[in-house]
């Protein structure tokens, strides 16, 4: 397929990731912005929910109301839904787009690791392991210079043996 990726994890420089902070706090923005009109549409959805359960016609204005909301509850949710896809497509890994929590693989030390930023920090500041996640974040200062990593994909297996 032209213009494929190697299979695996994009993997990141410092740099790279850096890079990419100004599309992500927009898609982050994005996604607030959805979540808050998706929130105020669940709250509707209750109300007008409890009126069509007590009899109202489906003829009635509230039976419309409530079936253009329950439209507009969908299309806020596959918003969000986007906006999360768009971060993936990018090659981050979006952790918690609530609370602004996006990772980046990298490579320190020959192992797989993450680039961890959250929202409201300047710059991509610290890394993690896989399994230590946030809790587990150390400076990027300890990160070293060997974070060069770029676009490949680590080996999902071992290379084949040459025939003996």
């Amino acid at each position: 397929m032209e213009g494929s990726r190697p299979l695996g994890p994009k993997l990141f420089t410092v740099e790279a990731a850096q890079a990419l902070l100004p599309l992500i706090r927009d898609r982050l923005s994005a996604f607030r912005a959805y979540r808050a009109q998706y929130d105020a549409c669940r709250r509707e959805l209750l109300v007008l929910r409890m009126v069509s359960s007590s009899g109202a016609a489906e003829s009635s204005s509230d039976a419309r109301a409530l079936s253009e909301m329950e439209a507009r509850e969908a299309s806020l949710l596959k918003s969000m839904e986007q906006v999360q896809l768009d971060l993936l497509r990018s090659g981050c890994v979006p952790k918690s787009l609530r609370q602004g929590l996006v990772d980046f693989f990298a490579l320190k030390d020959g192992c797989l690791v993450f680039l961890c930023w959250r929202e409201g920090e300047d710059r991509i500041e610290a890394w993690h392991t896989l399994e230590g996640g946030f809790a587990g974040r150390q400076p990027l200062a300890s990160f070293g210079p060997d974070g060069d990593s770029g676009e490949r994909s680590p080996p999902l297996m071992p290379a084949p043996l040459p025939p003996v």
